[in-house]
């Protein structure tokens, strides 16, 4: 019996009630040291573990973050390869949509307008996908991107400016009256609706911007605000390579470091020392030491041969191999691909792969990429210009049913890593009902409706000209065997039918 049970067993007659919140006390406590990382000793001494909010960590990390990550884009090729593939595979030709209504001229219209504006000059230098190719790269980088909404000389939303996450203030900090607030820049009410954003006019790092610029506060109406959320409360987004930027560096030191060790190995110092009485070679002319147009030689390259003086110290350096870098190497890049994208992809490394590796780690990063498209590309960035566009529309027509649209999105290709297998996978899934030939084409990037019209206007011709192609399912089997049991029978031609 310890010396707690003791006290406790003394007061309880007494104070029963303090005595069972000091046993809950207690309990609690032990309770509590029984997960490691809870305790306070030796092995968690150093440990910070502060208590704050995900924006009072921001506060401190998001500007150094941001420029270490651009940083190592362009200094550090395993960076730039990962956010590359990335962006890549996240955008491809870019997420499009694909809208829907109950009368399908509407969606046509929808559609047509759309593409129009999309497939033009959005902000004067490139259309709109290209602009979504930037918002992810500034994202994965940067932690953020913001997109401004202007009119056009047509109408409202007519053009936008992407904007990276410097031009928001982030020494903006301020309780306003009646409840709202400022945090880095993004400005709240009372409810916690984010209502407008502080940006600077031009980028705080701009070559030639001399003077204090002050911030204005933009509406967040014309403000789209893409960052990936990953606490309640965020207010702003982080690098991406926030968790690996530490590793890429050092990865970086370290190949230099492997690089250097190489090319001393490659350098055998010989020197020759002549024989007493011999002071010069018949293969070449003595190193006179009075001589300042010849300095003493005190670097080695590789295959330097030195002649010395006699007299001279006679030292041969032949510099051992070491090994184990990089093995080491690569499995520091494995875990920052763990992060990033497929470790193949980041290093262009496939000696140890095979389908089965390749095919897990594309199924983790297709994962991933589900993620980033569904929760942050399409509902932070593409889902509001789609809305802005298709109220702009309704506004033009005087047309209300563009606002009711159902609206779905071609996602970018996915490539196979192995096209027969991955395809007789994608047949089973559709053949049994898992997946609808819709979904699996839209996911392809390809318009479902405005691809079976498309079959359906071949397969005519293909019947009208009597053409029998081994790519024709509804009359050949994969194994060119004719699909009797279907019942098919092939439309006569019009010479056939003459005869």
């Amino acid at each position: 019996m310890g010396l707690g049970d003791i006290i406790d067993g003394a007061i309880a007659p007494f104070a029963p009630a303090l005595a069972a919140r000091r046993m809950s006390a207690r309990i609690g406590l032990n309770l509590a040291r029984n997960y490691d990382a809870a305790e306070r000793g030796r092995r968690t001494q150093g440990w910070k573990r502060p208590a704050t909010s995900a924006d009072a960590e921001n506060a401190r990390a998001i500007a150094m973050l941001r420029n270490s990550g651009n940083d190592l884009v362009r200094n550090n090729k395993y960076a730039a390869a990962g956010v590359r593939q990335i962006v890549t595979n996240m955008i491809g030709d870019g997420i499009s949509p694909q809208f829907d209504h109950d009368d399908k001229s509407v969606a046509r219209k929808a559609q047509a307008a759309w593409d129009g504006w999309a497939e033009g000059k959005v902000d004067g230098k490139g259309d709109f996908y290209e602009h979504q190719k930037l918002t992810a790269r500034g994202m994965v980088t940067g932690g953020e991107t913001l997109t401004r909404w202007s009119p056009d000389s047509t109408g409202p939303d007519g053009r936008i400016v992407g904007l990276e996450g410097d031009f928001l203030d982030a020494s903006r900090l301020l309780d306003l009256p009646g409840g709202g607030r400022i945090v880095q820049g993004v400005e709240y009410d009372a409810f916690g609706d984010v209502t407008s954003y502080w940006l600077f006019d031009r980028h705080p790092g701009d070559v030639g911007l001399t003077g204090n610029h002050v911030s204005a506060a933009v509406s967040a109406i014309d403000i789209d605000h893409v960052f990936e959320r990953l606490r309640f409360g965020q207010s702003r987004g982080v690098s991406w390579l926030s968790s690996v930027a530490m590793t890429l560096r050092d990865i970086g030191d370290i190949e230099d470091a492997v690089r250097m060790q190489q090319k001393v190995q490659a350098c055998l110092g010989l020197i020759i020392t002549p024989g007493e009485g011999n002071t010069a070679s018949p293969l070449s002319q003595a190193r006179d030491p009075g001589d300042a147009r010849r300095p003493p030689t005190e670097a080695l390259s590789p295959g330097m041969v030195f002649r010395a003086q006699p007299g001279e110290t006679v030292t041969s350096l032949n510099p051992t191999q070491s090994g184990g870098a990089v093995e080491f190497i690569r499995q520091q890049l494995a875990a920052v691909s763990a992060n990033m994208a497929p470790y193949h992809l980041m290093t262009g490394d496939v000696s140890q792969a095979n389908y089965s590796s390749l095919r897990a780690a594309m199924l983790g990063h297709w994962s991933l990429l589900d993620d980033w498209q569904q929760h942050v590309m399409i509902p932070h960035h593409t889902m509001p210009a789609v809305k802005r566009r298709m109220r702009r529309l309704a506004i033009e027509t005087g047309d209300k049913r563009f606002l009711d649209l159902r609206i779905g999105y071609a996602l970018p290709v996915r490539r196979f890593v192995d096209p027969i297998k991955d395809l007789m996978g994608e047949l089973i899934e559709i053949r049994s009902g898992l997946k609808t030939l819709a979904r699996s084409l839209a996911e392809r990037g390809i318009n479902a409706e405005a691809h079976l019209a498309k079959i359906a206007e071949m397969n005519k011709q293909i019947d009208a000209l009597g053409l029998a192609l081994d790519s024709d399912p509804r009359r050949l089997t994969d194994a060119g065997v004719l699909q009797l049991a279907a019942g098919y029978i092939a439309p006569k031609t019009e010479a056939a039918a003459a005869a």
